[in-house]
């Protein structure tokens, strides 16, 4: 059918309250809906760790925005303005003990198969592929 391939699409603030009522939101889509119990849990958590990281790293306390699109074949991308993304980030394992601010990104590749992070024309861009199969 040609409406499953359409790319649902929103534009937010970075604001931890735009991000709350984003993944409300997403929680009751058809798409997310149509996912399990557990593929659905797992891709909230990694949508709202990946938005959240922007809103406190990458805008700094400041305005800006975010982009999110659902891809297919259970994709997102997740799109900023923000400062560049330093070099490395994304890429350590989980962190052992309590780790203060440590466990977003381990976790985020925890529960992808996916995880792409680059710069293009000045926008950090975040590409997602969800774990298939309950994860």
């Amino acid at each position: 059918m040609p409406c499953t391939r359409r790319s649902e699409r929103h534009v937010i603030a970075a604001e931890a309250g735009a991000v709350r009522a984003l993944l409300e939101r997403l929680e009751g889509s058809p798409a997310l809906l149509a996912l399990t119990q557990d593929e659905r849990d797992c891709t909230l958590l990694v949508l709202a760790e990946a938005m959240n990281n922007v809103v406190e790293h990458g805008y700094d306390g400041g305005s800006g925005w975010i982009g999110v699109a659902m891809r297919p074949g259970r994709g997102w991308r997740i799109i900023d303005g923000a400062r560049r993304v330093p070099e490395g980030v994304g890429v350590s394992a989980m962190p052992s003990g309590a780790a203060e601010g440590g466990f977003g990104w381990p976790l985020i590749r925890a529960l992808t198969e996916e995880v792409r992070l680059h710069r293009r024309l000045g926008k950090n861009v975040l590409t997602l592929r969800m774990r298939g199969g309950g994860g």
